[in-house]
């Protein structure tokens, strides 16, 4: 939980508070199952009272394990994600049924941190730019150590296309 008392921002129409965070992957309840996290998650940001919300903006970033798509082994990366949210004061009508609000003076803004960084997530992410991959043959991973295994093999189903452009 990361609580945000804003009581002064709410006492002026266009009051701003600036924020810098460092917590763990537990304060925000981000498991190992959804963001294998590394070390702390930083954020830094802006909550701005908008007349009938506040405004949540800023960037949230945590070094993360992944594994490479092709190659399929384990690395670090930095994961960096945009956040913009709005907070409604509670019992406001007319909101989304996803809508964040708030009680009172105080706001917490772990579920949009959280939310924003396993969103931003890719789903297939590559180890370096050049990443050789697998050998679809013997399996070897590529980046270690270069094969001699021949990977012109053709599927049977196109043979007979291959006798037509011997022709």
């Amino acid at each position: 939980m990361i609580k945000i008392n804003v009581a002064e921002i709410q006492k002026s129409l266009v009051g701003s508070k600036k924020l810098v965070y460092e917590v763990t992957p537990e304060e925000l309840e981000i498991s190992p199952e959804d963001l294998e996290v590394v070390g702390p998650v930083r954020f830094t940001g802006t909550i701005t009272n908008a007349g009938d919300v506040l405004l949540l903006q800023g960037k949230v970033t945590a070094t993360v394990k992944r594994v490479c798509g092709r190659c399929l082994e384990e690395f670090t990366a930095v994961s960096t994600a945009d956040v913009l949210e709005k907070y409604y004061p509670a019992g406001t009508v007319a909101t989304e049924a996803d809508a964040l609000v708030y009680d009172g003076d105080l706001v917490d803004v772990a579920a949009a941190l959280r939310e924003s960084l396993v969103l931003a997530e890719p789903l297939k992410v590559l180890c370096k730019e050049d990443c050789k991959g697998l050998c679809p043959v013997c399996g070897a991973n590529r980046n270690l150590h270069p094969c001699t295994c021949d990977t012109t093999r053709l599927d049977p189903r196109f043979s007979a296309l291959k006798e037509l452009l011997k022709k």
